[in-house]
């Protein structure tokens, strides 16, 4: 379908009704962009390129009063041809920055404060999807000393992370034991996946060469396992809903329900998220254009993060219609942005 062309006043029009949309919720007429907008042109005037903006389908006039809203056409043209990049406040990228770098060494800890920064600096709902790898292999395992009776187990998988466990060593494991064992394990499990591992033959050979250190041959294979072996079902990660109950789209309560219903399916908030990882950047959905039903009422950001130079999840924030597109877009670009950055540096 052919975008129409609109003249710069209808453009500059556009934009007013939508930004003054977005931070009141009101129905926006000829007489407040004349006199806070288009300050060149008289009401008049703007009533006859608002009525044009209608006829395009931009606008909608949602009861009989001089008012327009935005439709979801409207909002398009608004996200693909007027929005200008919007930068994210100091305070959002410092707080960004600062819990996420503070979590950057444990996956899970990194999404959950993820999830919950996002919906903190958008006001809105932001959805995580976890990250999703193909089953890992082991590339290598280091064991290091790491103080009196201890060790540092090291564990680095094709996925592009370094997992990391503290355990304690028998008195009589040396240094050289210590070097020996981790030859070995290299030797023995180095290129397999878990399923390659969780087999009798593999492990009985290690549990013959190893005869005496049974326990730190056990915790070793635990750690193997929980950082190797896929999990059964994908990880999406929710917050922020209540923060968006006050607002006039979600008084509503059938369209509320609607929404939480959604949200409560993980499967489905998953499908909808891994759809977008193939996508560059941030990417908008709004209302109609999201398939669903229970989103018609709702726009979607998203934007996948990478691992080992592939997507392996995505980051999202979902909310009305009438949103900050400018700062939701930059803060979901940021996000992704530091997921990247920080999984980059586990590898």
């Amino acid at each position: 379908m052919t975008t129409p062309e609109l003249t710069e006043r209808q453009r500059r029009i556009l934009r007013a009704i939508v930004e003054d949309y977005v931070s009141t919720a009101e129905p926006v007429g000829s007489k407040a962009v004349a006199g806070r907008h288009v300050l060149d042109a008289s009401p008049a005037t703007i009533r006859n390129d608002m009525a044009a903006l209608e006829e395009l389908g931009f606008l909608e006039q949602p009861h009989t009063s001089a008012g327009r809203v935005p439709s979801d056409a409207g909002y398009r043209y608004y996200v693909d041809w007027v929005l200008e990049e919007t930068p994210v406040p100091d305070w959002h990228a410092r707080l960004i920055d600062r819990v996420l770098g503070a979590k950057m060494r444990q996956v899970e800890s990194l999404i959950l404060s993820t999830v919950h920064v996002l919906s903190q600096t958008s006001s809105l709902i932001s959805i995580v999807l976890g990250p999703q790898f193909e089953p890992a292999s082991l590339v290598r395992v280091e064991v290091a000393p790491a103080g009196a009776g201890r060790a540092l187990l090291a564990l680095i998988s094709d996925a592009g992370f370094v997992e990391t466990k503290l355990v304690d060593l028998p008195a009589s494991l040396d240094p050289e034991n210590l070097r020996r064992m981790t030859e070995l394990i290299n030797g023995l499990l180095v290129g397999r996946t878990w399923e390659g591992l969780d087999r009798p033959g593999v492990l009985r050979d290690l549990r013959r060469e190893f005869s005496g250190y049974e326990t730190l041959l056990d915790e070793t294979i635990e750690f193997l396992r929980s950082s190797l072996e896929p999990r059964a079902t994908e990880r999406v990660y929710i917050s922020g809903v209540a923060r968006v109950l006050d607002l006039p789209e979600f008084r509503d309560l059938e369209r509320t329900k609607a929404v939480l219903g959604l949200l409560d399916r993980e499967q489905t908030v998953s499908g909808i998220l891994a759809g977008r990882l193939a996508f560059d950047g941030a990417t908008v959905t709004i209302g109609r254009e999201n398939k669903r039903v229970e989103m018609a009422d709702c726009s979607l950001v998203s934007a996948p993060y990478h691992a080992g130079g592939r997507a392996v999840g995505g980051v999202a924030v979902l909310g009305p219609k009438r949103m900050d597109y400018g700062l939701v877009l930059a803060l979901v670009d940021l996000v992704a942005a530091n997921l990247d950055e920080f999984l980059g540096r586990l590898a």
